[in-house]
């Protein structure tokens, strides 16, 4: 979710591109064990852009849904199954797609007076010529206000996820995203968080892609629809 409107420039070994990514994160509950969750983004790269002498149009360069299924063991331990369809390609007009599978393991602790997260998730392209990656994020959330968020108070929210690709085949550290912001929790509409969102994509023996995004996102959960 962002929203930075940049042309694309060339900075020594990088193609570099800026754009906006609104996204939603939707958490739903099955049981006292089980939930769902569904994010979706959309990529907008709003002015005209040059890559490798190639100039784009202004565009929606990437749509991304992803829905999951929950298994909370414990406040603090979690696992998950899920599917990733994304459609697009920000570099090119040439709109490609992937469908994934993927499980995941994600381990909350307390660091001061905030939450930290570890994820690890085993991502399987259903294409059977791409090989299996691992996603490692580590994510820090801490209110702003007191010890604890309440409705009305705002917080700092930051995430580092690594892709590491298992092949061998291609670059090892294929990937990686980074996500610093400002979040509000509102009294009845969730939360939102507003801040820099930079992917990086290494090529080999080619010149790296890097998006810098303003990230707008919503996060909310089926109680926003329950009635008072």
């Amino acid at each position: 979710m962002t929203m930075t409107c940049k042309s694309l420039i060339l900075i020594g070994q990088s193609n570099n591109l800026g754009g906006i990514i609104p996204s939603l994160f939707y958490k739903g509950s099955i049981s006292n064990r089980f939930d769902y969750n569904i994010f979706a983004s959309a990529t907008f790269i709003p002015g005209k852009s040059t890559v490798q002498g190639h100039t784009y149009p202004g565009r929606n360069s990437e749509m991304y849904v992803q829905p999951s299924f929950i298994y909370k063991y414990s406040d603090a331990l979690n696992f998950a199954v899920g599917y990733t369809y994304v459609n697009g390609n920000n570099f090119t007009e040439v709109r490609e797609t992937e469908q994934q599978v993927w499980q995941q393991v994600i381990l909350e602790h307390k660091a001061g007076r905030g939450l930290m997260s570890h994820r690890i998730r085993l991502v399987e392209n259903l294409k059977n010529d791409i090989s299996p990656v691992l996603n490692y994020q580590i994510a820090f959330e801490k209110p702003l206000e007191g010890r604890v968020l309440d409705a009305g108070e705002f917080y700092f929210s930051a995430f580092n996820e690594s892709f590491l690709n298992l092949s061998g085949m291609s670059e090892f550290y294929s990937a990686n995203w980074t996500f610093v912001g400002l979040g509000y929790k509102t009294l009845k509409f969730g939360k939102i968080e507003v801040g820099p969102l930079i992917q990086t994509t290494f090529v080999p023996q080619q010149s790296n892609n890097t998006l810098f995004l303003l990230q707008v996102l919503w996060l909310t959960d089926s109680r926003m629809f329950e009635r008072k």
